[in-house]
């Protein structure tokens, strides 16, 4: 197997368990993203892919949270801006301790990380047109802040717009790390998305990933979920995901040039087998 295909069979591995577990307590998940893009193009991880990304609707999110670190395997650890004020991200993953990896867009080889896949809160958001402008401003604003507090590890090869561009550079200005702290934006972005009603909003979504607002579509394209083919097992997903995808990615059967398929991790070490680079 080359790193790609162990990558793959951990990050299953911990979905099955999470999968397990929102099954047991009837916890509503949803593929997001690029697991939800492979799941319909591919049956399965993008094959030059190695995360896998889930949310959860906000009362569910918040039961998983309460349950999983009881009932994961004890390999398994669940962490977010919570259980770790010195966690730079506000997401919660679920990591295979065991399992050594480099994250690439970071490019410091000196510093390893576990392998996980990434659980996200659904959230929903102001039914105004307006309102919702002004709410997506909000948090991307603090999102913004939170980056810029760890600003050797923004992602500077990802695309962007030239709106953002504009606020990165000027922000990238702004000693924002003496002004305040990553955990009070987290914090702040926290009680934004926890206003509003998953349940109720006519638009909801994920706005914490990579595609921000692009992932905030319509309730009724999640609506109960659909089963799809995910390598050896099935994950809920989409009712429209044709919908959601060709929102999200546009022409999403085609693929991207060889130059945009993104690797995230280099495998360094799992259960005791080591796979190359140094680490500290």
């Amino acid at each position: 197997m080359d790193n790609y295909q162990i990558l793959h069979q951990i990050d299953l591995d911990i979905t099955k368990a999470v999968v397990a577990i929102c099954t047991r307590h009837k916890l509503r998940y949803y593929m997001l993203g690029g697991t939800m893009l492979g799941a319909v193009r591919h049956r399965g991880f993008i094959p030059w892919d190695d995360d896998i990304d889930l949310g959860m609707p906000r009362k569910d999110y918040e039961r998983f949270l309460k349950i999983a670190p009881r009932e994961l395997p004890s390999y398994m650890k669940v962490v977010n801006y919570r259980t770790d004020p010195q966690y730079m991200f506000y997401i919660t993953r679920i990591l295979d301790t065991e399992t050594k990896v480099i994250e690439e867009r970071i490019g410091n080889d000196t510093k390893y990380t576990h392998a996980s896949i990434d659980i996200f809160p659904i959230d929903g958001t102001p039914d105004n047109p307006v309102l919702r402008k002004i709410y997506f401003l909000r948090v991307l604003s603090h999102r913004a802040c939170m980056a810029l507090c760890y600003k050797d590890s923004i992602d500077r090869k990802r695309k962007r717009g030239a709106a953002e561009k504009l606020l990165l550079f000027i922000l990238e200005r702004i000693p924002v790390e003496k002004l305040t702290t990553p955990y009070i934006q987290k914090s702040k972005i926290d009680r934004l998305l926890r206003s509003q009603d998953c349940e109720t909003a006519a638009y909801i979504g994920n706005i914490m990933g990579a595609y921000r607002t692009r992932e905030i579509v319509p309730r009724e394209w999640y609506g109960k979920g659909k089963m799809y083919p995910f390598e050896d097992i099935e994950l809920m997903g989409f009712e429209n995901a044709d919908a959601y995808l060709t929102y999200t990615y546009g022409d999403y059967m085609k693929l991207p040039p060889e130059d945009q398929r993104k690797v995230h991790f280099i495998l360094l070490e799992s259960h005791g087998t080591k796979y190359g680079g140094d680490y500290e």
